[in-house]
Order: C-alpha cells, then structure tokens, then sequence
C-alpha cells in the first residue's frame, strides 16, 4: 500500500464552512480561501474529490503506478493540520493531472482543481474537537506532499493510531444506527414525553396543547463506550428535545452530549 501526507488548513468539517478556528497555514492567514475546503464535501456524482496542496502527489510511480498511467489506486491519503491528524482517506484514487471540481465548486472566485477521488465510506473526519494526535516523528521540512509506504516511520504511526479510531467509527455507525430506530419509535417518544413532559431540555421551550408540542422529540443520548446492541433500553437514556436542538445536537463532535448543546446555547 502506498502513502500521501498532505498538509491542509483546520477546517472543522472540510465541507464548503468559513475558516473558524485559527489559521495555521501561511494561505490561510493572508484571507485567500483555501482549496481544500471541500475534501470532505459529497459532490453530486456521489464521490468526494480532494484537493491536495501545490498540485502535489502526481508521481504516480510512488504511488503504485508507473509512469503515464492515468490515475493510480488504493492509496491512503492522510491530512494533517499544523502536524496533527484531522483526516484520512482509504483505497483512494490519486490522478495524474488535477481535474475541476465537478460541481465546479471555487475557493473564493478561484476554480477547485482536485487530484484525489474517493468514496464517501472511505473518508474519515477527525471531530475538530478530538483532533489532538500529532504525526510521529514529524517529517523534516516545509513539505506540501509527502510520499510514504509501509517502511515510513510516520506510516507506522499512523497505522497504529487508526486501528483505534476505526473501531470508534465502526462503533459510531452501529451506534447511530441502533439509536435512529429508538429515536423514530413512536413508543419510546411517548414514554420520554410521559416522564419529562413537553419541554426540550436544552432551549427549555415550552408547550402544552398538542399541536405546537408536535415539535419535541425524542434523542438518545447512550454514551459510545456503552454496549448499545445488548444493553435494555432504559428511560434515562432519553431526552425530550425540540425539532431544532434535535437537529443541532446530531452535528455536534459527541451527539451523545446533550450538556454540551445546552452549553453551547447560552
């Protein structure tokens, strides 16, 4: 299997938002918009297309082709931001001449010319807020692109890192999965609403006729380390919440947290 580590801005979500957090790359403090802004954006043909800085990682003879191939497969594209970990690739495809966006997507009033294509399901997004992990040991120099294969030290260590994480995502899949059958169950809803009445418990909106109540919901909040397939569902799993701090919560980094939400909201 053959590596790219590229360096990228801190995007929170890579999907098209503004640069919230502070800007780490020299690009990204002088106010231009970065390219790589949509590397976790789904496009309309149902593929995500990555930007990789410089128009790096087109020696696909490091990458498991040979020279004049078109694209090359099955390559692991790893993002980092100011040394840390905020994304990954797997079985990615890499081309040998960066493409327009197809949505015509633009950093700014510029074009996005993208070199890498990947499956959605291939795409993994470190939460902003778990994003801690930084590359060892930290390749030397100002680099854009970097080649690696399984012999690369910082390959080792990634490689290392991701068997963890891949099993929170599976977890996290299984987990919402599980938690959208509770949450669409018209029984578990009127048990909630039974016990905590017609109010969400983030904003503290209130209703009592049952018209306007049709906007609570009911979210379950089980924790990701907890055994969700096996475990009996119990009433304080749940939390009666309005439409939209229903749907806010689900964008938070741990949907499980309604504190957080409510933290957030004042």
């Amino acid at each position: 299997m053959t590596y790219l580590l590229a360096r990228v801005e801190n995007f929170s979500r890579f999907d098209g938002e503004n640069l919230s957090a502070d800007p780490v790359m020299g690009y990204g403090r002088s106010g231009k918009v970065p390219h790589e802004i949509h590397n976790f954006s789904v496009a309309s043909d149902g593929f995500i297309y990555g930007y990789l800085p410089k128009e790096g990682g087109g020696d696909l003879s490091r990458l498991g082709g040979n020279r004049g191939d078109a694209e090359a497969s099955n390559v692991t594209v790893i993002f980092i931001s100011s040394g840390v970990l905020c994304g990954y690739y797997r079985n990615a495809t890499v081309l040998s001449h960066p493409i327009k966006h197809p949505d015509n997507l633009e950093a700014g009033s510029s074009p996005i010319y993208c070199r890498v294509k990947v499956q959605p399901e291939n795409a993994f997004l470190i939460p902003a807020g778990k994003r801690h992990d930084e590359l060892q040991p930290r390749p030397p120099g100002q680099f854009p692109v970097l080649y690696g294969n399984e012999d690369s030290a910082w390959v080792g260590w990634f490689e290392g890192l991701v068997a963890g994480i891949q099993q929170t995502f599976r977890s996290e899949k299984k987990r919402r999965k599980w938690t959208n059958s509770v949450e669409r169950s018209s029984k578990a809803r009127a048990m909630a609403l039974h016990k905590y009445g017609l109010r969400c418990e983030c904003c503290k909106i209130t209703h009592t006729d049952n018209v306007r109540a049709s906007i609570f919901e009911v979210h379950h909040k089980v924790p990701y380390a907890e055994n969700f397939e096996t475990r009996q569902l119990k009433i304080s799993d749940l939390a009666v919440l309005c439409a939209n701090c229903h749907r806010m919560i689900h964008r938070m980094p741990d949907v499980s947290d309604v504190n957080a939400l409510r933290a957030y909201l004042k």
